[in-house]
């Protein structure tokens, strides 16, 4: 008989699976071909290496503290939201990072990164020192151009390829970055105020979105309707409606791909064509994060009834 602490124990563990499969998911969805890709069995970090494909869209909130680090090419990105905003030039050994549990709107041009995912609790318990979200703040807020966390991070890469994640240098490695971003000293932003988006011009975007549903838009497009550039925008959309707009966008289309689904006859790649996605994998991701369930496990749920 499986006591409490095993049942405990099996339960973290398939948590854990869990947010390994959405991470996965994650960079799918964000069309990067990884050449490294591995997780620590205990829970603490995910490290990968991708390249990306230009992307302009929403970064689903996800429960990780997220360390990036370009290896390649050069391009501007900007990042708004909930948390820090963040705009400047990519290039190779610029580092950035995201705090855990923030969704946010953003661009990045095509790319490779270096990227690990940090499960603070987890790493909390294994160390003296108890890192929180607001340490991270000041760092979050900017792009740095540091050798010394390039060499690091680059030194983490190399380690995690011959051992993956469960060497001792990575763990010291990781809390020598985090000691350095939680030092970060903090360069005060601006405030602008938000303003909802007037009734004529929400009505204006949401028909537009529906014209759209079943190929694709764009939040510049939608900016440029009604003459605001991306960023204020998307403040004024979501204060209106309590959704960014690609989140809104997503959700329109998952509603349509459902009915689709409930149609038995049609293909999942044919759904995902339906609605303007050309991967199948790319939209059973995306269906996944919106809905919970892949679009085969909704159908089959969904037909019973």
């Amino acid at each position: 008989m499986m006591s409490q602490v095993d049942n405990m124990q099996r339960k973290e563990s398939d948590s854990w699976l869990n947010e390994v499969d959405d991470f996965n998911a994650r960079m799918t969805e964000l069309d990067a071909t990884p050449s490294i890709s591995v997780s620590d069995q205990g829970g603490m970090a995910m490290l990968a290496h991708a390249r990306f494909s230009p992307f302009e869209g929403e970064f689903e909130a996800a429960p990780f503290l997220m360390l990036t680090l370009c290896t390649a090419n050069i391009g501007r990105m900007h990042r708004s939201g909930e948390g820090p905003s963040l705009e400047g030039v990519l290039r190779p050994g610029t580092f950035t990072m995201a705090l855990p549990n923030t969704s946010v709107f953003g661009s990045f041009p095509g790319t490779e990164m270096l990227g690990i995912a940090v499960n603070l609790s987890v790493l909390n318990s294994l160390t003296e020192h108890t890192y929180t979200t607001e340490d991270f703040i000041p760092a979050a807020s900017q792009l740095h151009k540091d050798v010394y966390l390039s060499s690091v991070m680059n030194a983490l890469w190399r380690d995690a390829e011959l051992h993956g994640l469960s060497s001792a240098f990575f763990e010291q490695g990781l809390n020598v970055i985090l000691q350095h971003l939680s030092n970060a000293e903090y360069k005060p932003m601006s405030q602008k105020s938000v303003y909802s988006l007037s009734k004529r011009h929400l009505e204006t975007v949401l028909d537009y979105i529906e014209s759209r549903v079943c190929s694709d838009v764009s939040v510049t497009e939608l900016a440029t309707l009604v003459g605001q550039d991306t960023r204020s925008f998307t403040r004024s959309f979501s204060m209106a409606i309590g959704y960014t707009p690609y989140v809104y966008f997503t959700l329109r289309r998952m509603e349509y791909a459902k009915r689709l689904l409930c149609q038995g006859n049609v293909s999942i790649t044919d759904v995902a064509i339906s609605i303007g996605y050309s991967n199948p994998s790319k939209f059973s991701a995306a269906f996944r994060r919106t809905v919970g369930v892949t679009p085969n496990t909704w159908r089959k749920e969904h037909s019973k009834q």
